[in-house]
């Protein structure tokens, strides 16, 4: 496996592996979308799983972008921004750390993301093990897309049994009538269609959970809360054929991806469900020009996690993949910072300085300060006036060693019009921590300053 980090800048090739033929596999992957690649190839997850529903930003990007030829390595450069995880195609796997790890072996900061983001409880777990392997990430997010799809209810689908019974409801099957009751005995053999739980889909996802029963930290995954647990229950009861011996067979049923008008979120819990049953296949790239992996956008990650921390200090957190908390822009027409605090005025409501002076919004970026362009500010800045909102900023992790645990910009940009003051604040990520335990114990006590920090501004 070949390594680098998220928004590297760019290194030479040369550095991460001297193989021309990983060149050459990569870069039938490089400088193409996300979208297009999930496209053409069921193996390949990429969370957010809202890709072609909302229109997300993350399906117009690149994993990364490769530059040069395979006959000089050294003049070849591999670029990458904010996606994380594993990617491969044939035999070169291409791991994407944070740029936070502190090793080749351990990436805290993306365990943590993790752990926080789909609610894994990691606390019980022998905090010296390394968590970061590619089927361990698969059954991270299975929780959550369980959740997901089941709120939408139960997976049901038509059908076909063969029956042997008095109540005759279906198409007579003669030649079972005539070779299991060859004397009247008040039975007919009869084939029908019925709707049903137990059906392929709900097998896969109960394959699924048998499966991660038997793997390390797999019982903690399954009972991560009582949501979890819920709905973990729900499977196993409407699953009642379910047969270990079966699962080559429901894996062969579900090659071809879900496509229901109602049951939408049961797709990228299908294509889970596959990834991790299958991963020794995926593993291995079974077929020439595979394309498989589990990646993650570090953007996403970091504003689910902040939206667990600001919480707590009132902030609201927008979500305009589901519509929901967002401010007016203009008449009909809705924006969605990604936090703020405090109450927008009316179309034609008086400013009031007093009324408005906590109000506050907050833009959370994942990538490097230095990389942050004038449209991000733009776009704060309407935010701002259209609240409006006397305090601004821009929240990152910051990626340099320092003993504050929120690193403040000295230089506010202050804001003519209706006003309104514009920093920046770098979260601070734990550099020095030699296991997972020391990294949680100092992010809790960074997040505490940042919410005392929050709620007193």
């Amino acid at each position: 496996m070949i390594q680098t980090t998220d928004n590297n800048f760019g290194v030479s090739f040369s550095k991460i592996s001297q193989s021309k033929n990983d060149f050459k596999n990569l870069s039938k992957i490089a400088n193409t979308s996300i979208k297009n690649l999930i496209n053409q190839n069921n193996s390949l997850l990429v969370f957010p799983q809202t890709l072609g529903f909302y229109d997300d930003e993350i399906g117009d990007k690149h994993i990364f972008d490769l530059c040069g030829t395979q006959e000089d390595l050294s003049k070849a450069t591999l670029t990458t921004e904010n996606i994380m995880g594993f990617i491969g195609i044939d035999e070169t796997k291409l791991k994407i750390k944070s740029r936070f790890s502190t090793n080749d072996e351990n990436d805290f900061f993306m365990q943590y993301l993790l752990q926080k983001v789909f609610s894994i409880n990691l606390f019980d777990y022998k905090y010296s093990q390394n968590l970061n392997g590619e089927l361990d990430l698969l059954m991270f997010t299975f929780p959550k897309l369980l959740k997901n799809a089941l709120s939408q209810g139960l997976f049901k689908k038509y059908q076909t049994f063969y029956k042997n019974d008095a109540n005759v409801n279906g198409f007579i099957d003669l030649n079972r009538h005539i070779k299991l009751n060859p004397i009247f005995n008040g039975r007919v053999a009869y084939k029908t269609s019925e709707q049903s739980f137990d059906n392929s889909i709900t097998e896969l996802i109960r394959h699924t959970i048998e499966f991660i029963k038997t793997k390390r930290f797999g019982k903690e995954i399954l009972n991560c809360d009582n949501e979890t647990k819920e709905c973990v229950h729900k499977i196993i009861d409407s699953t009642p054929l379910y047969n270990f011996r079966e699962r080559k067979k429901i894996i062969l049923q579900n090659e071809k991806p879900l496509n229901h008008s109602y049951f939408t979120l049961y797709k990228p819990l299908q294509k889970l469900c596959l990834a991790i049953l299958c991963h020794k296949k995926i593993g291995f790239g079974m077929s020439k020009n595979k394309i498989y992996g589990v990646l993650f956008d570090g953007a996403y990650l970091w504003e689910e996690y902040l939206s667990t921390i600001l919480k707590c200090c009132d902030f609201k957190h927008s979500m305009n993949k589901t519509h929901k908390n967002g401010i007016h822009l203009y008449k009909h027409y809705i924006c969605y910072p990604d936090f703020y605090k405090g109450n927008q005025i009316s179309l034609n409501q008086e400013i009031d300085d007093e009324n408005i002076k906590n109000n506050f919004v907050l833009d959370a970026k994942y990538k490097h300060v230095s990389s942050i362009q004038r449209s991000d500010l733009h776009q704060l800045i309407s935010y701002m006036h259209v609240f409006p909102a006397k305090h601004g900023g821009l929240i990152y992790p910051y990626d340099k060693k320092t003993e504050e645990s929120i690193v403040i910009s000295k230089n506010e940009r202050i804001l003519y019009g209706f006003g309104g003051i514009i920093k920046t604040y770098g979260v601070k990520i734990p550099f020095n921590a030699t296991n997972y335990k020391s990294f949680v114990q100092e992010m809790k006590k960074i997040e505490k300053e940042i919410t005392n920090y929050f709620k007193s501004h």
